[in-house]
């Protein structure tokens, strides 16, 4: 399985929320989708949120009924119509700018667990054995404060997995939007792979704090010094 992953408790979380595209119109996440590129996009929409508003605001007219036409002449059958969209519209007028995440090795690794649990097709934030997120970020370091994980499944570039993920199409409470936008959280990782049912996956880790433990800070710091 190729995971695109770029390698440089205190349980918080209320809710966690899962985010499908069709399996119909699903597509295998290309190599350059890296968790940098994920966390640029999230921190693109935190420090500047109606710059981003801008974004959803010319995808509108993409909308016929609940049908809204993805890049590469993929059809998305939303749950909502184009009232997600323009509820993240107006979320992202009104938001004020946060802090950039920093990206942690550490989060990209447990990230990177997951979606490699989830390659033949399952879906959800348990793992095998029954691991939560939280059980998979202190596999490499230890969280203070918070934590919470986003999944998007069929999204192909990283822009897409952050719209999607912003608009939150069919998400009570919009807990995916939350996540990205919560000023408490300080760093994130990320990481995508391939999926049996919906072609791709991407799993989002947060955390308030998160201190990598010995051996992940050695590897980051080898692959560094080339």
């Amino acid at each position: 399985m190729r995971l695109a992953v770029l390698l440089p408790i205190v349980y918080s979380l209320f809710a966690t929320f899962l985010l499908a595209a069709d399996p119909s119109s699903s597509a295998a996440i290309p190599d350059h989708v890296t968790a940098a590129a994920i966390i640029h996009e999230m921190n693109l929409a935190r420090q500047n949120p109606a710059l981003y508003a801008t974004l959803l605001q010319q995808r509108r007219q993409n909308y016929s009924g609940g049908v809204c036409l993805l890049p590469g002449n993929i059809r998305l059958h939303t749950h909502e119509g184009v009232r997600a969209l323009d509820d993240a519209i107006r979320f992202l007028y009104r938001a004020k700018p946060e802090p950039p995440l920093a990206l942690s090795p550490g989060l990209c690794l447990a990230a990177a667990d997951h979606c490699r649990e989830q390659a033949g097709g399952a879906t959800g934030h348990y793992g095998n054995h029954g691991s939560d997120p939280g059980n998979r970020m202190s596999r490499y370091g230890v969280v203070s404060q918070g934590w919470a994980e986003n999944i998007a499944y069929g999204r192909h570039t990283a822009r897409e997995i952050v719209l999607a993920l912003i608009v939150d199409d069919g998400v009570r409470g919009r807990g995916h939007r939350k996540n990205i936008f919560n000023p408490t959280y300080n760093v994130a990782g990320a990481a995508c792979g391939s999926h049996a049912r919906f072609g791709s996956v991407c799993s989002i880790d947060f955390a308030s704090g998160y201190a990598e433990n010995r051996l992940v800070r050695a590897g980051s710091d080898a692959q560094n010094s080339f």
